[in-house]
């Protein structure tokens, strides 16, 4: 492609409406950061996600029952779904053993189109653990370049190949390798203009661009590659993969400063997705509802949904969504008055993100732990949590808009005037600047 695409490339691009050649032109154009052509699809894909005011979805007794029947259904079919995956790829583990010793058979029958996308599906089983998805989705890629092209299936081959590539990107991308995750990225948008022009395809590179954009904190584009994935996967009939862009698109919006919208659109993505094939989706699509909960303030509902979650995050739940569950028990008790309860949770939260290194993080907790202790009548303690947090700032070297709001509260503390609500707004300044560019805030997303 050479120049701009014009208006009617853009919206037949969001619509799914294009040719192959054209439509990977377009999507190549978007990756390398046209600004005048994001900002020409800014109202286009307004149109196509919010063509008016968003219908409000009210949380009541019966989305309450609906979410129980999410939370009851991924239970239950989760030990089901994982056995009969297991069965199904059974024939192809003696060849993946086989290359996790680094064995490279010199059979071309070894080589098949079901071992890579059996390596490709246990990738992604794998993102709770970035390094093995890593290692699996190289085997992968290294499948589908050995594989040779049947005469009447060749550009299944390249479509293939497309995808063990996208699905190497967003592996870079879960391992925090920009650089490579782009670089891998454009070799299957090239890949994807050469074969069969599958819009399926063409979907997953946009809905895995969105996260690569997303991690890079290229927040505008991420939602114009999400309303390209939504378009086509809705053109395609594809119910449960247009819910799961509608949970990534309402994570996204609520990272960027609108919780409110975002549990609207993560409510909608909810009432979406196959909960039978993706429990585990089920699971995190709740687990961000609630988090949007508490930061609006909604605290005894999100009390009530977290009772009914506790068997799913014994399930579910990694180490960082554990220690961000005890950060969300320890809100809800300091919202609802158990100020002893929310002490002793934050303190633990703290000292758990200081031992994992997450410095940033452990600081935000600190004001949180700062305003109880400040409810609590311990002015030293606030005092002193309040100097150790300006301290491990200035050591990870935050920008000048941070410093300005922790000085701020510094003085406060000085003078003895300090309130909850300054905290507050402090801890809103500090959680914004985390989300924004330079700052990573991973996002759970396959």
């Amino acid at each position: 492609m050479t120049g701009h695409p014009d208006r009617g490339a853009l919206e037949a691009f969001l619509f799914g409406l294009l040719p192959s050649e054209e439509a990977k032109g377009v999507l190549t154009h978007l990756l390398g950061g046209c600004r005048s052509c994001r900002e020409s699809l800014g109202p286009l894909t307004a149109a196509l996600f919010l063509p008016g005011e968003l219908e409000e979805v009210p949380l009541t007794p019966e989305e309450d029952a609906a979410y129980d029947a999410a939370i009851s259904a991924a239970f239950a079919k989760a030990l089901f779904w994982r056995e009969e995956r297991l069965v199904l790829h059974e024939d192809v583990g003696g060849k993946i053993r086989r290359l996790l010793r680094g064995e490279l058979p010199i059979e071309a029958s070894f080589w098949t189109v079901n071992l890579c996308n059996v390596l490709l599906e246990q990738s992604r089983d794998l993102r709770q653990q970035p390094a093995d998805m890593l290692r699996l989705a190289l085997l992968a890629r290294d499948v589908a370049e050995r594989l040779e092209p049947a005469p009447d299936a060749g550009l299944d081959i390249v479509d293939l190949r497309a995808r063990a590539w996208a699905e190497l990107a967003n592996a870079r991308r879960a391992n925090d390798d920009m650089a490579e995750a782009e670089t891998a990225m454009m070799r299957a948008l090239d890949l994807q203009g050469q074969g069969t022009g599958s819009e399926m395809l063409l979907a997953r590179l946009a809905d895995l661009s969105a996260s690569l954009f997303c991690d890079q904190r290229r927040f505008d584009e991420a939602f114009q590659m999400l309303d390209t994935a939504y378009g086509l996967y809705e053109r395609l009939g594809s119910a449960h993969d247009a819910g799961r862009v509608l949970v990534m698109k309402g994570l996204y919006t609520g990272y960027t400063g609108n919780a409110e919208l975002g549990l609207q659109i993560l409510s909608q993505g909810l009432a979406s997705i196959d909960r039978d094939r993706d429990p585990r989706l089920t699971f995190r699509t709740l687990h961000n509802i609630l988090l949007f909960r508490v930061e609006l303030g909604d605290l005894a509902e999100a009390r009530r949904q977290l009772d009914r979650m506790g068997h799913l995050y014994d399930r579910y739940a990694g180490p960082h969504e554990r220690v961000k569950l005890r950060s969300i028990e320890g809100k809800i008790a300091a919202g609802l008055g158990d100020l002893p309860r929310a002490e002793e949770l934050l303190r633990g939260v703290r000292a758990e993100l200081d031992a994992a290194g997450l410095g940033y993080q452990a600081a935000i907790i600190t004001l949180d732990l700062a305003s109880v202790c400040l409810q609590l009548g311990k002015a030293g303690e606030v005092r002193r949590l309040v100097e150790e947090m300006v301290e491990t700032f200035r050591s990870l070297r935050v920008g000048r808009e941070a410093m300005a709001a922790l000085s701020l509260l510094s003085e406060a503390v000085e003078q003895e005037v300090t309130t909850v609500g300054l905290i507050a707004r402090v801890a809103n300044v500090l959680q914004r600047l985390e989300r924004g560019p330079g700052l990573l805030v991973r996002t759970d997303q396959d």
